[in-house]
């Protein structure tokens, strides 16, 4: 009995996968990221869980949040302050720039901590550390639905309601602002594993760049002789875009939507090429 079981043992075959150090690529490999899809979902769902466990109102407050926060906005700037907005009323005029930049500054935040928060995991197994970042843009997508859904109740509110544009090109607009967060959370994820003091510095650069950005404000406060510099901010057409999709305001296209597209661009494509060289060496940070 116990030599049949041996010889049982000897002539079963078994498929071993060994993974070689190989050359150094500047981009990660496409076919790699598909062979291991299914961790992208793996970790899309496992954060989403973590995110809202062991908390009273769990889910809900991806919808309290931002609540309280417009709330807060429209009393100071809309109530208070009075800030002119070209005659359109202040809950969804801010709203409706909010989620695109709040949607912009989650992804680059999730983006950078995607290799420091998973050290542990990624020093043990090995899968594309691309994911990773995938991931991080992937399930910031949640939250912002959810947004999205108060805003068109809000904005039916106020008697705008959901167009064909703005359910066409909405997707579209926010898929962009994902790549613009990951293209900057990408240059920082490599680093912030090394220099921890990145990630806060991003943040608080983030937290600037909330007032560099027409959300608060109309962009016609701005000086004309510094608007062309200001429009090279991608999110300014972010935020611009949404406002004309949801409640029809004008918006005129220039050069300097291509060249914050092309910006954008680049950023990311770069962002990709040093992520790809530093993910080999980041498990000797620890």
């Amino acid at each position: 009995m116990v030599g049949s079981l041996l010889d049982r043992d000897t002539t079963t075959s078994m498929r071993v996968k060994f993974i070689n150090a190989g050359r150094r690529s500047l981009l990660p490999s496409l076919s790699e990221v598909l062979d291991h899809r299914e961790l992208i979902v793996l970790f899309v769902d496992r954060h989403i869980k973590s995110r809202y466990r062991q908390m009273a109102l769990g889910i809900a407050w991806a919808i309290l949040e931002p609540l309280f926060q417009l709330l807060l906005m429209s009393v100071v700037f809309g109530f208070l302050l009075r800030v002119n907005t070209n005659g359109y009323p202040y809950p969804v005029y801010v709203f409706a720039a909010l989620i695109p930049w709040q949607h912009f500054t989650r992804t680059a935040m999730s983006v950078t901590g995607s290799l420091q928060d998973n050290l542990a995991l990624i020093s043990k197994v090995y899968f594309p550390r691309i994911i990773l970042p995938i991931a991080a843009m992937a399930r910031e997508m949640f939250d912002t639905a959810i947004q999205l859904a108060i805003l068109l109740i809000l904005a039916a509110f106020y008697g705008y309601y959901p167009s064909l544009k703005l359910m066409l090109l909405a997707p579209v607009v926010l898929v962009l602002i994902s790549l613009a967060g990951a293209g900057l959370g990408l240059w920082a994820a490599a680093i912030v594993v090394r220099f921890r003091d990145v990630r806060p510095a991003l943040s608080i650069a983030l937290q600037g760049g909330l007032y560099l950005t027409p959300i608060l404000y109309a962009a016609s406060v701005v000086p004309q002789n510094l608007r062309f510099l200001y429009q090279l901010n991608p999110m300014y057409w972010g935020v611009e875009t949404f406002r004309w999709l949801l409640i029809n305001q004008p918006l005129v296209w220039d050069w300097t939507l291509f060249a914050s597209l092309m910006l954008t661009a680049i950023m990311t494509a770069f962002g990709i090429v040093i992520f790809s060289i530093n993910e080999r060496t980041t498990v000797d940070v620890l």
